[in-house]
């Protein structure tokens, strides 16, 4: 197994380097939700007859339960100068 040596630290090449984040998860953060067992079954097998994945579920979700939040955000957002 061949070591990398970046900033006098040492790593193998086995998976991710520390502190490595994918560009798709750029700019997003994660979140953590523990459900029963039958209800995560019961969720993915949704989405699976849906088309969808359990990410793009939850976003819609979360878009539409918060969206009046959203929109008060991004008016304040848009009062504020731009630089």
């Amino acid at each position: 197994m061949s070591v990398l040596e970046l900033s006098g630290v040492e790593y193998d090449d086995m998976g991710p380097k520390p502190g490595y984040k994918a560009p798709s998860r750029e700019g997003k953060v994660s979140i953590l939700v523990h459900l029963d067992e039958d209800v995560r079954t019961a969720f993915k097998v949704a989405t699976i007859e849906n088309g969808t994945t359990m990410q793009e579920a939850i976003v819609a979700f979360i878009t539409e339960y918060a969206g009046p939040v959203l929109k008060r955000m991004k008016r304040k957002g848009e009062r504020e100068p731009k630089e």
